[in-house]
């Protein structure tokens, strides 16, 4: 189970400050794989699967196709500083659209480090997108979007002690509706 950080609608610099403030008072809870069972390889539209919540109209499956990829941005953009750990990867699904989202963190990474981690990431995104990023969803996240795509990037919790952040990518409009739901975000 993942539990939520709240949100903020503050500058950037004040946001990532408030973030770090306030998960460093968020109570841990185990990582959803931890004391379970396994996380099965689908969920039905509205079901959650693993650490994400069920959203209405959405399907989700187990996919690492994107992983990969991401992982070697982002073990790139660290140059070893830093593990990343991947606490749930998925496709989500409504209709013929689809959704790639990964939930990561910094396993062992103070809080200040992980948001710092983050903001690298972030930037090193923002130069393979193509186009930088803009507080939205409430200010719960960071958007980029180009060619009909989007690039969902915010905090969403904690798992095991560790902050955990929620990366999606896929169609305009859809991504900001789902990322939204399973952020905890209203809007």
């Amino acid at each position: 189970m993942i539990t939520r950080a709240p949100r903020t609608h503050l500058p950037p610099t004040l946001a990532i400050a408030a973030i770090t403030i306030l998960a460093a008072c968020t109570a841990a809870t185990p990582a959803s794989g931890s004391a379970g069972p396994p996380v099965p390889a689908g969920a039905a539209p509205g079901e959650a699967l693993g650490a994400l919540p069920g959203v209405e109209g959405f399907s989700y499956r187990t996919e690492d196709g994107a992983v990969h990829g991401f992982l070697a941005g982002a073990n790139e953009t660290l140059d070893g500083e830093a593990e990343v750990r991947i606490v749930q990867a998925a496709v989500a699904t409504r209709g013929s659209d689809e959704v790639s989202l990964i939930a990561f963190g910094f396993p062992g990474a103070t809080d200040a480090a992980a948001v710092d981690y983050f903001a690298r990431v972030l930037d090193d995104m923002e130069d393979g997108f193509g186009a930088g990023s803009q507080r939205g969803l409430g200010g719960g996240a960071y958007l980029m979007t180009g060619d009909g795509q989007s690039v969902v990037l915010g905090p969403w919790g904690r798992t095991d002690g560790d902050l955990v952040f929620l990366f999606a990518l896929g169609p305009t409009g859809i991504t900001e509706q789902l990322a939204a739901a399973i952020l905890g975000i209203e809007g």
